[in-house]
């Protein structure tokens, strides 16, 4: 009896450890850049924690959707670029009730945009999450749920977004991307 209480205390020992060991989180071996969040309507939120530390609102209205059927990453850096943005990203919606389009100082910051696509449900969702400046490059990392989350999702055709604010750099930007597993579901 002591030798089986033993042998299953060894076996639950490793799977628990083997279990909670995921990819390792990255890591700035850099500089870190701050995240800037979209101005839009003010809003109570639940802070989201960011890759590197600290704290952002979810993606904000205007900018938690973008109404294309495929997926995208963005870099703007001129006011040029942001207006046809804004104009793509308010296409559905007509021109009188556009809100005004936000201030954004290019000279000091530039706007990253990821954005997922068209999905059936309301349960997928994506996030810029961190930038850090490494290696002669910017890199932004952006999480993303591709697994309809929330089982019971509304049935109605979204299409996920977020744009921050970084700030500005003449240096290339590469993407790096994580694939969120749904809390809700086992693995």
């Amino acid at each position: 009896m002591k030798l089986a209480f033993v042998f299953f205390f060894v076996l639950t020992s490793l799977s628990l450890w083997f279990g909670a060991q995921e990819t390792p989180p990255a890591i700035c071996r850099g500089k870190i850049l701050p995240i800037g969040i979209m101005p839009g309507p003010e809003m109570t939120f639940v802070p989201v924690p960011l890759r590197f530390g600290g704290t952002r609102p979810p993606p904000v209205p205007w900018f938690h959707s973008f109404p294309t059927k495929t997926s995208f990453r963005e870099v703007i850096k001129t006011r040029e670029q942001f207006s046809d943005f804004w104009k793509r990203l308010l296409a559905p919606v007509p021109p009188r009730k556009w809100p005004p389009m936000p201030e954004i100082d290019f000279a000091k910051e530039m706007v990253v945009v990821a954005a997922m696509g068209e999905r059936p449900s309301s349960g997928y969702g994506i996030m810029i999450d961190g930038a850090c400046e490494c290696d002669g490059q910017v890199e932004v990392y952006v999480s993303s749920n591709e697994n309809a989350c929330s089982g019971g999702g509304l049935a109605v055709v979204t299409a996920p977004a977020d744009a921050v604010k970084l700030p500005q750099t003449n240096l290339p930007i590469v993407f790096r991307e994580t694939q969120i597993p749904c809390p809700l579901r086992s693995k």
